[in-house]
């Protein structure tokens, strides 16, 4: 019986988004405090991808979405998603908060007239009697959600939550984002089109952000041949956040990293509805793996080797790069792990 199934990939990104979202306000308990800066619209966008997978964790979710609206870029949102039906899907989500919340209004009116209920895509295996309009609108089955009024509002002052503090100061838009970046990058400099691709916003819109910022003096410009490259003074930066360089947390390549963990749970999802020899169904993991490593590099998780896996063998170095991921989403779990190994083996 292999080691992970589709069932233990949606338990895992399950746990993944409550631990993250809890972090940020949602109703839930978590004990995770994690070092790393979230992304906020990346995980956004991955948690109404994974509608299905958890229906209670998605109708709260919607809620977050409606208390904490003033602080999430639609814009980044639809930026971020990159085909049709994540942009419905992302599009629906904001509906919803609009609908349901006065001071977001202006996101609902893109509400479209309902979908034929014989033309919606479920989302869901649970009995829809009465089907949420506003995601109706938008091309998919779930039954009505009311607002559950549990969401707290993000608690900026945790390191998680550092784009949300940011745009406190900057105001949701590409400057918040900017400073985001080079803050947490742990590079010298950067250019304007690293920045604009971590940023999820245009490259123009970016550069001008950062212009603005550096004439500000609050970063630093300099120029390597016809580039300009930017940089902040963590120093100085630490001081007005009142905390300290350790302090600060880490950048996480999420803009990439999430949808690469949505092909993965996209995979085992049709895998279920297949019936794959053995050799065939490693072939095809390996297909995955090639797709989604240059996201998983960028991340900083390292793969097992492969060089001498060949046909159904490649399935246990496929269990080996699901250990890596998921190890990486709940670092607390692989911790754990490595001290149960160390304890067995002494």
């Amino acid at each position: 019986m292999p080691d992970w199934t589709s069932q233990r990939v949606t338990q895992q990104l399950s746990t993944f988004l409550w631990d993250q979202w809890t972090q940020l306000g949602l109703a839930g308990v978590s004990t995770r405090r994690d070092d790393w800066a979230i992304d906020p619209e990346a995980l956004l966008l991955l948690g109404v991808r994974c509608a299905d997978t958890d229906p209670r964790l998605f109708g709260e979710t919607l809620d977050w979405l409606r208390c904490n609206g003033r602080l999430v870029s639609a814009k980044r949102l639809r930026n971020l998603a990159r085909d049709d039906r994540s942009r419905r899907l992302a599009d629906a989500a904001l509906t919803w908060a609009g609908t349901h919340q006065a001071s977001l209004q202006l996101w609902a009116r893109g509400e479209r007239d309902p979908w034929p209920t014989n033309r919606l895509e479920s989302l869901t295996d649970l009995a829809v009697r009465e089907p949420d309009p506003a995601l109706a609108s938008f091309g998919f089955l779930w039954p009505r959600v009311e607002p559950s009024g549990k969401s707290a509002r993000v608690d900026a002052f945790r390191p998680v939550a550092l784009a949300f503090r940011l745009r406190l100061i900057f105001g949701v838009g590409a400057r918040a984002e900017a400073v985001r970046y080079l803050l947490t990058c742990a590079r010298a400099d950067s250019s304007v089109a690293a920045v604009a691709r971590a940023a999820a916003f245009g490259k123009r819109n970016v550069a001008d952000a950062l212009a603005a910022l550096a004439a500000a003096g609050v970063i630093e410009q300099s120029q390597a041949g016809r580039e300009h490259r930017y940089r902040v003074d963590v120093d100085d930066w630490t001081g007005l956040l009142h905390t300290s360089a350790d302090e600060l947390p880490r950048a996480v390549d999420w803009v990439d990293l999430l949808p690469a963990v949505w092909q993965i749970r996209r995979w085992f999802a049709d895998d279920e509805k297949t019936e794959r020899s053995p050799y065939v169904r490693a072939s095809e993991a390996r297909v995955l793996v090639s797709q989604i490593r240059p996201a998983l590099a960028a991340a900083g998780i390292a793969l097992p080797a492969d060089r001498d896996a060949h046909g159904q063998a490649y399935w246990s170095v496929f269990e080996g790069v699901l250990d890596a991921v998921f190890g990486f989403l709940d670092p607390t779990a692989r911790r754990a792990a490595q001290t149960g190994d160390r304890g067995g083996a002494a």
